[in-house]
């Protein structure tokens, strides 16, 4: 400023800077910052190892998960299983109402897998621990399930005396004389134990033991005791009518057996006296309260990375499994219907696969049948794939994701009642059967109920026997469902099970599992009967004919997408047990193989110095997927019928010393050698399906052969697979001559899915 100058204060000569805003900042948002009930349900999803980061990070967030029981309660443990080091965690949320750290527990203790406990004493520390986590996991299993706990303490029992489970059965015992509140379920599965063995005197305790357990409330108890009586009774008329009235209270109550029994007794004789039309409203509440399956429970499966293809390998070999144990069809529903329900809940990696399908087999053959598959037995059954711990641990997942619900109203349960109203010949029958086991291999029919799927499996037979009267009124009127209801259905069951496009697994072998099960004379070879054609079929429905349109059943372009668990699903290193393993187990065998042509000899020689890399998990779409995997996998099978009438149609759509295995830790059996016996000869079945890991040889024949893991040598993306002999790589050199699994030429008509279901608390009414 000039000196001698003064200024005004106008806008011109003076000016005030203008003051500038400064906004505020709003308090950044934590998770602290919310309501205690959105962080209790936050903190509620969690899985454990997740929760105790989130614990240590501030001091408040440590007193919401110490002081609410919800969170502990509902905490995951998914693929965790109790170790030494994170054993508090487990029992701290078991103790706080967790029932999949109660039954891991459980497990762990029964099995000695996982916690280390002193070898002095041992079963009987470990039946304590194990009975206390049992107790405690029955008492916090689902609602809608059945009393579980008894299928891991049912015998056989170690004969040596020092038996974990006879401990645990003990223990148990002396606790249903302390606690009144979880008497009933215990004195439940005490009794279906001591229902299993064959001295009488131990039978008749178990009829004592489950009129202690229906007085004290247990629905499951009440109803065997009725099975019980049941003979005893309809030699009587007045008892046998007080029996059935019985039956009909505890069908009322919701027990699954007790309604499909009701409904056996009313189509057979009417004994309560019902009125035509009230008797087959009461058996039609049977099949129309039969609640479907998630309506995306298929695709749940497709997201999870399961494809159709890898499915139906899975069941095709657990249907060779189940013949050659000779197993109920039955077992093999309830375990396929274990497998879908587990697969539907959480995501399995393509290489455990096959040890998921054979865990379910295990519990489901447990709880089912008289004889069982043994831990043991089912990992050689796997070629040796997995180890007794890997099986032993699935188990405790499988049951856990389950809530104990092992049992689900299967196709069969509804097919019983069918052929009680309707009885076919015996010829017509088996191939009912036949629909009914085709029907699980693919996933399509994972959507209808199992009500409805019975009632077109039976419409489908009736139609390919040239029944004078596909669906007669008393079908119709007995399950509410019309002729023009199952029809679509019907068609969709032609055209999975007769389909002449029939999945290969990764050798380019048909799987023919289903097949050459009902081609025994037993079933009067069945499946060797010829089928009529859709065109005929679509005649004897009245439909019009529309050309069903089949969708390849797999990417038989893509070996990888079907090589789940045939190749080991583990490296190199994890396939060798130590020296310490095979003394403990023994020395598993592996499965008979045949030998090489001299042309495949001579390529293999080729090759035999190659590395192969160990990191690799054996199945080649394990790390990189194709472009068609990224994008999905569809369902095999899509049927587009035109209007039956004016109204429109729409398609509904399963180591302690105790049982099975003889101890871990004492001595079962000696060690033998790793040296094969190279002079073996067996049987070579023309029409086996390829799994040469399901034959006639047990695990305790007398030959031994040396345990040789095969790999496939996967191929670039962008090259071409050619068809026929796929090159199979062994991981070490046999001492004998070369081996490689065995090819089948076999051809096969395929089939189609089994749906998981639950048990409806119908009859309320009654």
């Amino acid at each position: 400023m000039k000196a001698g100058v003064v200024h005004c204060r106008c806008s011109k000569c003076y000016s005030v800077p203008a003051r500038k805003r400064v906004r505020k900042r709003t308090p950044g948002l934590s998770l602290l910052s919310l309501p205690e009930e959105i962080v209790l349900y936050v903190l509620q999803c969690l899985s454990a190892e997740d929760l105790l980061s989130v614990r240590a990070v501030h001091s408040q967030l440590r007193d919401i998960v110490d002081h609410h029981s919800s969170v502990w309660a509902r905490v995951s443990f998914r693929d965790t299983w109790p170790s030494p080091d994170a054993l508090w965690l487990f029992e701290r949320a078991a103790e706080k109402g967790n029932f999949e750290a109660a039954v891991k527990l459980g497990i762990a203790y029964l099995y000695n897998e996982g916690p280390l406990l002193s070898d002095e004493g041992r079963a009987d520390v470990c039946g304590q621990k194990a009975s206390h986590f049992f107790s405690l996991a029955e008492s916090l299993r689902s609602p809608t399930a059945d009393p579980f706990i008894w299928v891991f303490i049912r015998p056989p029992w170690s004969p040596t005396g020092s038996c974990c489970k006879a401990v645990v059965f003990d223990r148990l015992k002396a606790e249903c004389d302390d606690n009144v509140d979880k008497r009933g379920p215990l004195l439940h599965c005490l009794a279906r134990v001591l229902q299993l063995f064959e001295e009488g005197e131990r039978r008749s305790v178990a009829v004592s033991l489950l009129e202690e357990s229906s007085q004290a409330g247990c629905l499951q108890s009440s109803y065997l005791l009725w099975e019980h009586r049941r003979k005893a009774a309809m030699a009587d008329p007045g008892r046998y009518l007080q029996c059935v009235r019985t039956l009909r209270d505890y069908a009322g109550k919701g027990c699954w057996e007790a309604q499909l029994s009701l409904a056996k007794v009313c189509i057979s004789g009417n004994p309560l006296g019902l009125e035509a039309k009230a008797c087959s409203d009461l058996v039609s509440q049977l099949f129309t309260s039969s609640s479907p399956a998630s309506p995306h429970a298929a695709q749940n499966i497709l997201r999870r990375g399961i494809k159709d293809s890898m499915r139906y390998i899975l069941v095709d070999w657990l249907v060779e499994v189940t013949t050659m144990k000779d197993f109920s069809s039955l077992t093999l529903h309830v375990t396929i219907g274990c497998v879908d329900r587990y697969l539907a809940l959480r995501s399995v990696p393509k290489a455990r696969l096959q040890l998921l399908g054979i865990a379910c087999m295990v519990v489901c053959t447990r709880y089912i049948s008289k004889e069982i598959l043994t831990i043991r037995e089912a990992v050689w059954l796997t070629d040796n794939t997995y180890k007794y711990e890997d099986l032993v641990r699935m188990m405790g997942e499988v049951v856990s994701v389950l809530g104990g619900r092992i049992r689900n109203p299967s196709l069969l349960d509804y097919g019983e009642v069918l052929l009680a109203l309707v009885p076919l010949d015996r010829r017509s029958s088996h191939l009912f059967s036949y629909i009914c086991e085709l029907s699980l291999l693919y996933s399509a029919l994972a959507s209808p109920p199992p009500a409805r799927l019975a009632c077109a499996a039976l419409l489908l037979t009736r139609a390919l026997h040239h029944h004078a009267l596909l669906w007669p009124t008393l079908l119709a009127d007995h399950t509410g469902f019309s002729k023009e209801d199952l029809v679509p259905l019907c068609v969709l069951l032609y055209a999975n099970c007769f389909s002449p496009d029939v999945p290969k697994d990764y050798r380019h072998v048909c799987l023919t599992g289903v097949k050459q099960r009902f081609e025994d004379e037993n079933f009067q070879q069945i499946s060797r009967e010829k089928v009529m054609d859709f065109k005929e079929l679509c005649q004897i429905l009245e439909v019009p004919e529309v050309e069903p349109q089949v969708e390849p059943p797999s990417p038989t372009g893509q070996p990888a997408d079907l090589h789940t668990f045939l190749a080991s699903p583990s490296s190199t290193s994890k396939r060798r047990r130590d020296d310490s393993m095979q003394a403990h187990r023994g020395s598993f065998v592996a499965t008979p193989t045949a030998e090489l042509s001299n042309q495949e000899e001579t390529l293999l020689g080729e090759i035999l110095d190659w590395s192969l890399d160990t990191s690799c998990s054996g199945y080649e779409g394990d790390h990189e997927e194709s472009e068609e995997e990224k994008d999905g996998d569809a369902s095999m099978t899509s049927i587009h019928l035109q209007p039956l009438t004016s109204a429109d149609q729409k398609l509904e759509n399963c180591r302690s010393q105790s049982s099975d295995e003889d101890s871990f830790c004492e001595a079962d059996g000696e060690v033998k050698d790793g040296r094969g016996q190279e002079n073996l000869t067996f049987s070579t079945d023309l029409h086996s399906s390829g799994y040469s890991s399901v034959q006639s040889v047990s695990p305790s024949s007398s030959s031994s052969l040396m345990p040789c893991t095969f790999q496939t040598l996967s191929s670039s993306p962008g090259s071409s697979t050619q068809p026929g002999f796929r090159l199979l790589v062994p991981l070490q050199r046999p001492r004998g001559s070369r081996q490689v699994k065995r090819k089948n030429v076999a051809a096969h008509s395929g089939g189609e899915v089994e749906e998981e279901h639950s048990a409806n608390a119908g009859f309320l009414s009654l």
